[in-house]
């Protein structure tokens, strides 16, 4: 198959959208797929270029692009598509088309092409509209522009064949929606992430204590992730615990400034490669994720994989990671004390860390791994294609 992948959201930011892209071009491209991402260009509005993926080895044509003000380093705005549409389009003929979370002028003008010519589309929702605007400092503006891009995405969905979300939850945050609609998983390299002992050396150089417990974030560092909540459980927390902050964003200054009291309490690792990340994984005792706004969460389900437990808030989509309880605990954000509880507790029981570990790589297997998550889109395009829904 000819598959034609749309997001303004792809490298060189970093987070869980890059992620969850990389693992579904990877997979279709191991089955044989023809794969091209249409993105907007990191080098701004008088740039045009094609290249090829050094990641999972796909075609991807940047479009000229302005930085999306709320969050200049991840994401961009595809400026006046139309005409460098129109002209792929005459150019190539795809067979599927696949928009990640359909807000903008460039999905705009690709389901109109595509319309025109009878090609099958299938959206994924993998933003919440608050993660647009939790950043901003209006917060006035903020909430009419989450109710205008909630608008805008409903119906640029509504004109699309298939609609997909990462879970159940995800699916309930876009009731306006009238086509078809399926939870499928992001899905997980479940074979690189898997439980193992940690690389020492590595450790070592990132100051992970050897004999304190480690409580691990893994993300970006903006506002909506609400790091400041761990942060803050830190400061009251019983145990001896060492809070391992893995990642970059917007915010990391004022977090770090937050966390100064902590000492070597607190790690801030900066971005770290795939290898480092698996390590500190499988060196944390638990991931927590305070969170309102998540849709799944990615990193959430690469610390499972590595027998990792969670503590996450009891928002949206971050309950169903736990598997009614057998994989970790939820704390009621944006409670800290109810987050100190939680993570408190499950420290100073091992036992139960170990059985949860277990509970939650086999979930993983059974439920989230990527080939799983590829079968699934492939399987939906296949029937698309033969008219079906």
């Amino acid at each position: 198959m000819k598959v034609l992948i749309v997001s303004e959201v792809y490298r060189p930011g970093v987070g869980g959208v890059q992620t969850a892209l990389d693992t579904l071009i990877a997979g279709l491209k191991e089955a044989g797929d023809e794969v091209t991402v249409l993105t907007g260009s990191p080098d701004g509005l008088f740039s045009y270029f094609t290249e090829v993926d050094e990641i999972n080895g796909a075609k991807v044509l940047r479009l000229p692009a302005v930085k999306w003000i709320a969050n200049r380093d991840n994401n961009r705005v595809v400026f006046l598509p139309k005409r460098f549409v129109r002209r792929y389009f005459r150019q190539n003929q795809p067979d599927i088309i696949h928009l990640m979370t359909p807000i903008s002028w460039l999905h705009q003008a690709v389901i109109r092409q595509a319309r025109r010519r009878q090609i099958p589309i299938v959206t994924t929702n993998h933003t919440m509209a608050l993660n647009l605007v939790m950043n901003a400092k209006n917060k006035t503006i903020a909430r009419w522009f989450v109710r205008v891009v909630e608008g805008k995405m409903c119906k640029l969905v509504n004109q699309t064949a298939y609609m997909t979300a990462p879970t159940r939850a995800a699916l309930a945050t876009t009731p306006a929606i009238h086509i078809p609609t399926k939870a499928v998983s992001n899905g997980v390299n479940a074979v690189f992430y898997a439980p193992g002992k940690a690389d020492e050396k590595l450790l070592q150089r990132f100051a992970i204590d050897a004999l304190r417990p480690v409580v691990a974030y893994v993300g970006r560092l903006d506002g909506e992730k609400r790091i400041d909540l761990l942060i803050a459980a830190m400061e009251r927390l019983k145990t001896d615990a060492q809070l391992v902050i893995i990642g970059k964003g917007l915010i990391e200054k004022q977090l770090r400034s937050q966390a100064a009291s902590l000492g070597d309490r607190c790690i801030f690792t900066g971005f770290v490669s795939d290898e480092e990340k698996r390590a500190l994984l499988r060196r944390a005792d638990i991931l927590a994720m305070a969170s309102p706004a998540e849709l799944q969460c990615i990193a959430a389900l690469e610390a499972l994989a590595c027998g990792t437990p969670v503590v996450v808030s009891d928002q949206v989509a971050l309950p169903e990671l736990l598997d009614g309880g057998k994989n970790g605990a939820s704390f009621h954000y944006p409670d800290v004390n109810d987050l100190v509880h939680k993570i408190d507790e499950l420290l100073n029981d091992e036992s139960r860390r170990r059985q949860m570990g277990r509970a939650a790589r086999q979930w993983i297997i059974d439920n989230h791994t990527y080939e799983r998550t590829v079968d699934q889109y492939r399987e939906l395009y296949a029937r698309l294609l033969a008219g079906g829904h």
